[in-house]
């Protein structure tokens, strides 16, 4: 008699060891697969020390300045994202066609997935070669200062895909590449502020340039300050000439950083307290407003009978 039993039945019942492989092809796969990933680890490993080679390389290249340890470690850190990026992809290839799979067909959905994604997205391809440009160029690093669409703040991160950016208020920016149109760096090279005096119009400006002349030698000539300055403290004389108040102008130059806006700041102090001992105004007194004229009160209609 022929047995009437569906095949799907008699496959349902199938014992388990008919499912699964062999336990010897099973331990095989497993020693293959721990290979692969161990393999792959150590390659990770080796990249990174060529990566450190590398990093080390750029140092030199700097004489070890601050800038040229920030670009070693901004390149170090999207290589070392790229390597784990490569080597991840290709372990997972390779354990898939340890377990059986054929990932030939998986390639050529990815080729074409591949294609798809860059006609469709243009804007993060844009990003990405605008990080390429950043990162070639060295137009800014991690630990820079950089102003971007109005924005201030410290580059704490730098891909090829995006910036992170924390502002003063501790806020974290995230700037695609592609949507910088202007970068203003601030840490590179030297930077100059410009202090201005006001002094009260009618105070005497002659006696409040020699004062300020004065302040500017001493703190020139203290060693304090003297080794935070790239150039002398410049007074460059009248700046503006306004109604109630003559602007002075003196300029500091100094390295990026703190040096340039802490020489302002005391050189202000200075000038304030120089100019107050002196008996310079710096404004002049503030008139309260007068106050209004009040009306005329009304004249009251005589009733004539």
């Amino acid at each position: 008699m022929v047995s009437m039993t569906p095949a799907f039945l008699l496959a349902a019942v199938q014992p388990a060891h008919r499912i699964l492989p062999e336990s010897d092809v099973l331990l095989e796969m497993g020693v293959r697969i721990g290979l692969t990933l161990a393999g792959g680890f150590i390659l990770v490993q080796l990249m990174f020390l060529l990566v450190r080679r590398m990093e080390s390389w750029i140092r030199r290249l700097g004489h070890g300045s601050e800038q040229a340890k920030r670009r070693a470690a901004t390149v170090g850190s999207i290589v070392r994202n790229l390597i784990v990026g490569i080597v991840a992809a290709g372990v997972v290839i390779h354990c898939l066609e340890i377990v059986g799979w054929d990932v030939k067909p998986l390639l050529a959905g990815a080729g074409v997935l591949g294609v798809a994604l860059g006609f469709g997205a243009q804007t993060l391809v844009r990003d990405m070669i605008a990080g390429l440009f950043i990162i070639a160029q060295d137009q800014f690093g991690v630990g820079d200062l950089i102003e971007v669409n109005g924005r201030i703040g410290t580059v704490e991160q730098l891909s090829v895909r995006a910036t992170t950016l924390r502002d003063f208020n501790g806020y974290l920016l995230f700037v695609p590449n592609g949507e910088m149109k202007i970068v203003i760096n601030r840490s590179r090279g030297w930077n100059r502020i410009a202090v201005d005096v006001p002094v009260a119009a009618g105070a005497d400006l002659d006696r409040a340039l020699d004062e300020c002349r004065t302040v500017v030698a001493r703190m020139n000539a203290d060693a304090a300050w003297r080794e935070r300055l790239l150039d002398p403290i410049d007074v460059w004389g009248v700046e503006t000439l306004g109604p109630n108040e003559v602007l002075i102008r003196m300029v500091v130059r100094a390295h990026p950083g703190g040096d340039a806006p802490e020489a302002a700041r005391e050189l202000r102090r200075r000038i304030h307290a120089a100019l107050a001992e002196a008996n310079i105004r710096t404004t002049l007194p503030r008139e309260a407003p007068a106050p209004p004229a009040r009306a005329p009160e009304p004249v009251a209609a005589h009733s004539h009978d």
